[in-house]
């Protein structure tokens, strides 16, 4: 007697891990441990939130948008 092969298809996990920008859904996941998102500092060195590399939008740490589509300038001394 032949027995039926069971042919079902398994789908392959996507193992790149979801870290997307909540304004432009670009991916700011680069590794297990470094991000692309860019630390943003106080005038006395407290990391106050975050900046999205791709569209330059400012976060805070709760995620609330501090200023949104950040312009082609730069603030700050790096």
């Amino acid at each position: 007697m032949v027995e039926k092969q069971n042919l079902s298809v398994t789908k392959k996990k996507n193992k790149k891990k979801k870290d997307l920008c909540p304004v432009c859904d670009k991916s700011l996941y680069l590794n297990a441990d470094i991000s692309k998102r860019v630390g943003l500092v106080d005038d006395k060195d407290k990391v106050i939130g975050w900046l999205c590399p791709y569209c330059r939008t400012e976060f805070d740490f709760d995620g609330l948008v501090i200023h949104i589509l950040g312009d082609e300038y730069i603030r700050g001394d790096a």
